[in-house]
């Protein structure tokens, strides 16, 4: 037994102020900071503050930072079952995921291994370890829902004067840094999902293959497995539809801010004179001094009653008798494929679409040759021949010919 726990718990009941103010205040601590604490944080019994500095290292609440130092720190069990019982969150990183779901992958590989091998004790470490590293999953994953949740619970009940950027940058802390890469890992196309599925297909293999007969754990796992994936996927898509309003309009006022900021900037160095209209927004306002009287209204309807009328638009019902020459081209182009099918294998392309065209021009003959060169049913090859000159309306084009064959 490393310490007694009824002593350690004691003395947490009698200190829990102390304990408290301690895990606030993270980082190294000296023994004459820790006698501050120790006095600005009384305990419930009566006793020296040098007695509770010496029971805070007997009972390995405070561990030196090195062998002999003289500097301590809080210790991580001790830090963790605070953040428990204060119900404090410390957000898992991507990293610390992708760190759980490779330890999986490698779990995944020795029960593999222990399978084929039918080795029944590798099987059960190798089941032990999978239920351990399922149960940290699942409790970090919680730790970071409410650590997320909080932040946004104090973006929106914080009373202190925070400027919008500020704002944006922690929202974008959030989002960038564990919100949009923890997606990525826990979707259902993921490496947590791909990695989930493995694993119960040798939890499976195993209960076929009767190499461990513990069938509670085995329920046990395939509950969990599933229930981690769900519930994963869950989180942070619930973090994702707290933080992106927020995230939206953070966004907007930041952009805002930065357009006022620089219009003032250029307003002190440049004067007003030289400032422009560009930055001052126009207002229009229509304002009724008297409300009208009966003649200046009839006066308006006898306006609107009295004004001579203009002769209804007559339509020209006749379509046009020429079909446009945009649409004429356009077609042409649709038709390329079909009609080149049907001349395959063509040995001059360029040559083929000025014969084919009604009235080629440079434009029309290149979109051609593009549009059959890139078709995904043709294969094209230049000819190692000399260059030839294609004649077109408007011009010439000098090319070397080129193959199209179907592929």
């Amino acid at each position: 037994m490393k310490i007694n726990p009824q002593s350690f718990f004691n003395f947490c009941a009698n200190h829990a102020p102390l304990l408290r103010a301690l895990a606030e205040r993270g980082g190294e601590i000296s023994e004459a900071e820790a006698l501050r604490s120790i006095r600005a944080n009384p305990s419930a019994a009566e006793e020296l503050p040098e007695t509770a500095w010496r029971r805070l290292r007997e009972l390995q609440i405070l561990v030196p930072t090195e062998p002999g130092s003289e500097v301590f720190f809080l210790a991580e069990p001790v830090a963790r079952l605070l953040t428990y019982l204060f119900n404090e969150a410390n957000p898992a990183t991507p990293e610390m995921i992708g760190g759980y779901v490779l330890s999986l992958e490698t779990t995944a590989r020795r029960l593999a291994r222990a399978l084929d091998e039918e080795d029944v004790q590798q099987v059960k470490l190798a089941f032990e370890e999978i239920n351990q590293t399922l149960r940290r999953i699942h409790a970090d994953l919680d730790e970071t829902q409410h650590a997320i949740l909080g932040e946004v619970a104090r973006y929106k009940t914080e009373r202190a004067r925070v400027s919008v950027r500020e704002k944006y940058r922690r929202i974008v802390h959030w989002m960038e840094r564990y919100v949009e890469p923890m997606i990525d890992i826990v979707r259902a196309d993921g490496p947590l999902r791909a990695t989930f599925d493995e694993v119960e297909r040798l939890l499976h293999r195993a209960r076929e293959e009767a190499l461990f007969n513990d069938h509670p754990v085995l329920t046990r796992n395939h509950r969990f497995l599933r229930l981690v994936a769900a519930h994963a996927l869950r989180v942070f898509t619930q973090c994702r539809k707290e933080i992106q309003p927020l995230y939206e309009s953070l966004r907007r006022s930041s952009f805002i801010a930065e357009g006022a900021a620089r219009a003032l900037e250029k307003l002190q160095v440049d004067g007003l004179s030289k400032w422009g209209n560009e930055y001052l927004i126009e207002v229009a306002a229509l304002r009724f001094q008297n409300v009208p009287g009966d003649s200046a209204i009839a006066l308006a309807l006898r306006r609107v009653i009295e004004h001579p009328p203009k002769p209804p638009p007559v339509l020209e019902l006749s379509g046009e008798r020429e079909d446009p020459g945009a649409l004429v081209r356009l077609m042409w182009l649709d038709s390329l494929p079909d009609l080149v099918r049907d001349d395959l294998p063509v040995e001059d392309l360029l040559g083929w679409l000025v014969k084919k065209h009604p009235s080629p021009n440079t434009s029309d003959v290149l979109a051609g040759f593009s549009r059959l060169l890139f078709h995904r049913e043709f294969s094209a090859a230049f000819a190692d021949q000399m260059p030839r000159a294609y004649a077109t309306q408007d011009g010439e084009i000098e090319a070397s010919p080129v193959a199209l064959i179907c592929v």
